[in-house]
């Protein structure tokens, strides 16, 4: 997606601290929609979103909650537990989004899901709530981040078994941004080491303070890239 992006990240990771342009100081700057990935930690002021605030310098109002699904069944959950009505229209220059793992999980068992996964994002990312969601965006004018989930697994816990269709889950976000104009895919996979525990928190799936920080810090330095490359 973004070439050299892993090199990059590596060599800035320690101390990313850029201000960027003009536009940087617009009372809405980017917004963050998805779930616990990207709430997570947010009570010690180190959520993903925060560590791209803090990076960057820019304004980040971040709406993620824990729970939250790309599309909900029934009368179940609130106004913040379907990741689509997390997004309002707005100043936006920037919507980060992620989301699908639990709407994997709670729907079907991350197993046999061809039907759940069809209705998140269909295989060839024309159709689905996900693509529906960035053309929203899109035509709304702010542009898109992807934000996909890191891969593996630093030992078993609740989301183990969804290993295999989050990757495909993956593949066809990577095909919605090489789609549509002014999205883009960001893996974690320069971030996050699954077999490195000083990443997850104690639940295993959960980052810690410090994966957090390394996933801000590749988020904040991807905008940089995005921002450099605008025409």
């Amino acid at each position: 997606m973004i070439s050299k992006i892993r090199d990059l990240f590596l060599a800035a990771c320690a101390a990313v601290s850029v201000l960027l342009p003009a536009e940087a100081d617009a009372k809405d700057d980017i917004l963050v929609i998805g779930d616990s990935m990207l709430e997570w930690q947010s009570f010690k002021g180190a959520s993903i979103p925060q560590v791209l605030a803090k990076r960057t310098k820019r304004n980040v109002e971040n709406r993620a909650a824990s729970g939250a699904k790309l599309f909900l069944t029934g009368a179940e959950g609130n106004a913040r537990s379907v990741i689509p009505t997390q997004y309002t229209k707005g100043n936006w220059n920037w919507v980060v989004v992620n989301g699908g793992a639990n709407d994997l999980l709670a729907k079907c068992g991350c197993s046999r899901c061809d039907s759940v996964l069809d209705k998140l994002i269909s295989e060839d990312a024309s159709s689905g709530v996900l693509p529906d969601l960035a053309k929203q965006i899109r035509d709304d004018g702010p542009r898109v981040i992807l934000l996909a989930y890191y891969e593996g697994n630093v030992r078993p816990n609740l989301f183990s078994r969804c290993e295999k269709v989050v990757k495909e889950l993956t593949k066809r976000q990577r095909r919605l941004a090489s789609r549509l104009r002014g999205v883009e895919l960001v893996r974690t996979k320069a971030a996050i080491d699954p077999k490195n525990r000083s990443h997850f928190a104690l639940d295993g799936f959960h980052l810690s303070r410090k994966g957090t920080r390394r996933v801000g810090a590749l988020l904040a330095q991807t905008l940089v890239q995005l921002e450099a490359r605008r025409p």
